[in-house]
């Protein structure tokens, strides 16, 4: 039996894109023209004004984005919230996004301008996490210039401190008020990584306490050594953007500033796989499983 697709469709070009890449010879060819998505911007300016106005909206938050542009590859974009795909490099509606609108949304404009911005800095740059920047946000911002950064990284130095000299077996009232000026600090920062890490690292000492069979001291050595690091690894990459350098990563992305905690199911057009229960003395949970239909990317969620 035969199928046939009535048009042209995202399934088709993977197809072919794919067998492209599974047959392509090692023969030498011509050097492939480069990419300009700049040539998309005058288009992006046709946009309905919600939609740039959305995007905006996101840049203001100052939004990174992950850009990935290597030769013979698709060029995509990873946001926060989804994934953008440039299926075509010399039309803008080929461009497919994982959100529930799927094409020219707000963040297809968002990842234009950014390989815009990018390749300005960069022109060759195969991977790079971009930060987005809005007349709010300055070039030389520091992290800790503020009362309220500079009193979480003290907070997090002091309960360290603490459990590195006291070890974890030490009562749980010798860091408890430790534990919640840290993470109160982290969230009034509103540096998502630093308070999931901070969580991670309680539930860690908590299950040793309660002697829980999941409780692995090398995975809580791991949270505790990380912490620390995670707040100087971004105290380094805002001193290599002061001084004109582009750093690997944004500190924004390493201290997850501004990124949500929660995500509507609705916004990504994912596929249940399924889902595996779990519990302990104390509590239970789901661990459910979401496939991409356009990448076959896997995604586990807790709950």
């Amino acid at each position: 039996m035969q199928l046939r697709a009535s048009g042209m469709c995202r399934h088709r070009v993977m197809l072919v894109l794919s067998y492209q890449r599974l047959c392509a010879t090692t023969q030498p060819t011509e050097k492939e023209e480069e990419w300009d998505p700049a040539i998309w911007l005058e288009e992006l300016a046709t946009l309905p004004d919600a939609t740039r106005k959305r995007a905006q909206a996101l840049v203001a938050k100052g939004i990174t984005i992950e850009l990935f542009c290597t030769p013979g590859e698709i060029p995509s974009a990873r946001l926060p919230m989804s994934d953008v795909r440039f299926y075509s490099r010399s039309s803008i509606r080929f461009a497919r996004c994982d959100c529930i609108e799927g094409t020219l949304c707000e963040h297809v404009v968002l990842a234009v301008q950014a390989f815009v911005q990018a390749k300005a800095q960069q022109a060759e740059f195969t991977h790079l996490i971009w930060q987005m920047r809005s007349e709010h946000v300055t070039s030389s911002d520091d992290p800790f210039a503020n009362d309220e950064g500079d009193a979480c990284r003290q907070y997090v130095q002091q309960l360290s401190q603490a459990l590195w000299l006291g070890g974890i077996s030490q009562p749980l009232i010798h860091y408890e008020a430790a534990f919640s000026r840290a993470q109160q600090a982290a969230e009034r920062c509103n540096w998502r990584w630093v308070s999931e890490s901070l969580r991670q690292l309680r539930a860690s000492v908590d299950a040793f306490h309660a002697r829980a069979s999941h409780y692995h001291a090398g995975e809580c050595l791991r949270q505790l050594a990380a912490l620390n690091s995670r707040l100087n690894c971004a105290q380094e990459m805002a001193r290599r953007d002061s001084v004109g350098e582009v750093p690997p990563m944004p500190w924004r992305t390493v201290v997850g500033a501004g990124i949500a905690g929660e995500a509507k199911l609705d916004h990504l057009r994912l596929v249940s796989l399924g889902m595996r229960c779990w519990q302990d003395i104390e509590q239970y949970g789901l661990r459910i499983w979401f496939t991409d239909p356009d990448t076959g990317s896997i995604f586990a969620s807790f709950a």
